[in-house]
């Protein structure tokens, strides 16, 4: 009985060692699994490198000490936590921190990419086509001398391939055309293709809750991957 009971102690002794490395692990795990955006000052090193991309002089955009770099927690095509790359205007960072720490928590929707537009060289074309989420650049309105929400850091785009700009038979970008009309974009979502922003969905819900809008609103064109603070 004695070595059977020195057994049984030993055994559970090993259960309950176990059992808090597991404990230990998992909070560690919850630790590092990112759940809040982050932001800070554009360092100067990025600063350097929007210049002539992101950001030109003359033009009325805002300036460095106006914009912040905010680290963006998603889950990306796959399922997985991948963090993110936005620059915002200062005024508006609390709200997209939050926003998209809310999107995050609610594992309801995937995000492909999420990278600063200066990777593209300031290209929204080529952007658009590499399916990259973004925000702050400092150009006009396509056919407009008038700057876009995204030149005052106050608008962002999310995978632009779901969800498309649509203008009567303009699509952008061109491989957007499978999500171009609400019944083609509710029957992949309903297939499960993942990415495609719908009314009533977390990324429309948790935005207007936060007082954004959204361009799949607009009724004389649809932006679907557009949302602004400013309703343009």
């Amino acid at each position: 009985m004695g070595k059977r009971g020195d057994r049984r102690r030993t055994k559970r002794a090993s259960l309950a060692a176990a059992g808090l490395v597991c404990g230990l692990l998992g909070a560690l795990s919850a630790q590092a699994e990112p759940v809040a955006a982050k932001q800070q000052p554009i360092p100067d090193e990025i600063w350097r490198d929007m210049l002539g991309k992101s950001w030109h002089p003359g033009r009325g955009c805002p300036s460095q000490a106006n914009l912040v770099l905010l680290t963006v927690p998603f889950r990306n095509f796959g399922g997985q936590s991948a963090l993110g790359e936005l620059v915002v205007a200062k005024s508006v960072a609390l709200a997209v921190s939050r926003i998209f720490s809310e999107i995050y928590r609610t594992a309801a929707f995937r995000i492909e990419r999420m990278e600063r537009i200066d990777k593209y060289g300031g290209s929204d074309d080529a952007s658009m086509a590499a399916n990259n989420t973004s925000a702050f650049n400092c150009r006009t309105v396509a056919g407009s001398p008038n700057l876009s929400a995204h030149a005052l850091g106050m608008a962002i785009d999310i995978n632009p391939i779901q969800n498309p700009y649509v203008k009567g038979a303009e699509v952008d970008p061109p491989h957007g055309r499978p999500f171009d009309s609400l019944a083609k974009r509710q029957a992949a979502h309903d297939r499960g293709e993942p990415g495609i922003i719908l009314s009533g969905g977390a990324a429309v819900t948790v935005f207007k809750r936060n007082g954004w809008k959204w361009g799949g609103d607009w009724t004389t064109l649809k932006d679907y991957q557009h949302f602004s603070a400013t309703g343009r």
